[in-house]
């Protein structure tokens, strides 16, 4: 089944299905991870695994009104998680204490109906894994993009992208011609889907690493280069979840840098 975020908001319930958004935004804006959908078995009617080449971050399990968040700390983890128990509630502390270790790990489930545990859990993660997500000038996401070079050296994917990009950006580009190296690739001949972009000039002008530090952000230069957010795409034409982080979520940087710049408030 193709999962809608209309879906999951009736399954989880307006509070719990904020907690959902707020991780998941929170996982995909700090880490190079991929998702993906399952059944979720006895642990909830849909599981959702990030991981990266069969290294897990974590699993989500979506239930009535419940969302489930397991995370694995192995002996490293358990040790960095010692270094800073102070940082986390007692509640949380007593849940840590009293989990069972497994031959793989400190296997954590949290059952939770809203974002009360959200700050804890983040902090759990970047345990877990330091964040490591790269973003353009402009906050795109090379490492999700599937015109990226270096992921379509491991899986070409350029022809549904093509589709995908005439589809909702009215693009029209053939997949023999997509093909980046990013705005930060500093080579002479490297290659970029839009070799005069206006924001990478002007970030080079202003000295700044992206559009987030810029005072004057969002600007129109910024703008111009401004991509679908998936409720915006699910206007243009109704399209699940994974569809949308797979072939155009690398691209919704205003909501990716309105979150960065909002958490520095």
């Amino acid at each position: 089944m193709d999962y809608t975020a209309d879906f999951l908001l009736e399954l989880l319930g307006t509070d719990c299905y904020k907690m959902y958004e707020r991780v998941n935004n929170f996982i995909m804006d700090s880490y190079n991870v991929n998702q993906m959908w399952d059944k979720g078995g006895k642990y909830g009617d849909i599981c959702l695994r990030y991981s990266r080449s069969g290294k897990s971050l974590c699993t989500l399990y979506f239930r009535r009104e419940q969302l489930g968040i397991w995370i694995i700390l192995g002996k490293e983890e358990r040790g960095k998680f010692e270094e800073k128990r102070n940082q986390f509630s007692h509640e949380l502390q007593e849940r840590y204490d009293m989990t069972e270790i497994y031959h793989d790990g400190k296997w954590l489930m949290f059952d939770v109906e809203d974002d009360y545990l959200y700050n804890e859990i983040t902090l759990l993660m970047m345990i877990k894994k330091a964040p490591n997500r790269k973003l353009t000038m402009c906050g795109y996401c090379c490492d999700m993009c599937k015109a990226y070079a270096a992921n379509i050296k491991k899986s070409d994917e350029r022809q549904s992208l093509s589709e995908y990009w005439n589809k909702y950006y009215n693009l029209d580009i053939s997949p023999e011609n997509i093909s980046c190296d990013g705005c930060r690739c500093m080579k002479a001949d490297a290659h970029r889907i839009d070799s005069a972009c206006p924001v990478r000039a002007c970030i080079f002008h202003k000295k700044l690493n992206d559009c987030s530090e810029c005072a004057k952000y969002p600007c129109d230069i910024f703008l111009s280069k401004k991509g679908l957010s998936y409720e915006e795409a699910y206007e243009i034409e109704k399209l699940d979840l994974s569809s949308y982080y797979d072939f155009l979520g690398a691209f919704d940087n205003k909501s990716r840098l309105d979150r960065i710049t909002n958490r520095g408030k």
